[in-house]
């Protein structure tokens, strides 16, 4: 479900930061990379007669910083840089600029995104309690010898093992940002969005019953995925990774909406075959049909909080940092509906 935040992202990182080209943020550069003897930076002369910098007290990187979290002497004028035009463009009563796709946010702690990290570990912690939950059932079925349930169960927990490598390369990637782990961020997001589609798909046509079928399909899905981190890997395009993750994502929205209408159908033929009371019919239309699109919904509106591309430097938190925030609930109960869902088709109940 994060296919349209990639959408939202990519969208504004193709086009240039506004920031980047400004005159006096290369000039605070030049001037910064020049006092602070940065190396190969470039920079061997200033002229001090124009450049108003040149008598900045730039601070030194740092040692933590440039061992734990790779801040060179280049990167910090950078970042020193940023902050030294925000607080300027702010004195002077101007808009807040971006500089390389991202809005101006101060360290915390060390770290560049404090909140969009802590929230992108808050989004683990769903992902890592349905792979406990479906561990448990996944060990049952094996003791049971069910090859069916087996199939279900071990692509819903590919799901979990996908989600939880994303947000562990999103939490790395928001503590700092650099063409390693912005890569990692991108793939890993794209690995949720083509894992859930391969689960949901199996689902759907029911493959889980042809166990030969479902591994061929796997084998199609994960040579597609291969396949898509190898073009990258030679040649990264944010426009093709954006193509490729918007189309598989819309196929999954779609998807779950034909399961939606699927269980819904199949209710409906199990309230006339066994007369069932309206509290358990209600309880299953609400858990099998309504909560599955209320998902997409949710998701789908949480996402366009990019949209308003908000940002607060006094409280150091933007629309992406909410996003991430509002994405923890659904996920915690997306793996409630899959193991209601499982129950449902494989004992009759929700139990």
């Amino acid at each position: 479900m994060r296919c349209l935040i990639w959408l939202l992202t990519l969208l504004s990182i193709v086009g240039a930061s506004p920031g980047d080209s400004l005159d006096i943020f290369g000039e605070c550069k030049n001037a910064c990379e020049y006092i602070k003897l940065c190396r190969n930076s470039g920079i061997d002369q200033l002229n001090t007669e124009i450049n108003q910098f040149n008598k900045v007290p730039f601070s030194r990187t740092p040692v933590l910083l440039q061992h734990f979290l790779a801040w060179d002497c280049i990167s910090d004028c950078d970042y020193q840089c940023q902050q030294i035009i925000t607080l300027k463009r702010m004195e002077q009563g101007d808009s807040f600029l971006q500089f390389h796709g991202k809005w101006p946010f101060k360290r915390l702690f060390g770290v560049q995104e404090l909140f969009s990290a802590l929230f992108s570990i808050g989004n683990f912690i769903p992902h890592y309690r349905g792979y406990k939950m479906l561990q448990k059932l996944l060990f049952k079925a094996q003791k049971g010898g069910n090859n069916g349930q087996m199939v279900l169960l071990r692509n819903y927990i590919y799901v979990t093992i996908a989600g939880m490598i994303a947000w562990t390369a999103s939490t790395i990637f928001h503590l700092r940002d650099r063409p390693f782990t912005e890569k990692m961020d991108y793939f890993w997001a794209g690995g949720t969005v083509i894992s859930a589609f391969h689960a949901i798909s199996i689902r759907v046509t029911r493959l889980d019953r042809r166990p030969q079928l479902a591994r061929i399909f796997t084998w199609i899905i994960g040579s597609i995925f291969s396949l898509h981190v190898l073009r990258l890997a030679i040649q990264w395009s944010y426009t093709y990774n954006m193509r490729f993750n918007v189309a598989f994502g819309i196929l999954q929205y779609i998807l779950v909406f034909i399961l939606s209408f699927q269980n819904y159908r199949s209710l409906q033929e199990r309230k006339k075959a066994h007369n069932l009371p309206v509290k358990i019919y209600t309880k299953r239309i609400y858990a099998l049909c309504l909560q599955p699109i209320l998902l997409v919904i949710i998701t789908s509106l949480a996402m366009s909080l990019e949209l308003f591309d908000f940002f607060s430097y006094k409280y150091q938190i933007d629309a992406h940092a909410v996003w991430h925030l509002s994405t923890i609930w659904p996920s915690w109960v997306l793996y409630d509906f899959l193991l209601a869902d499982f129950s449902y088709i494989t004992r009759g109940s929700l139990d």
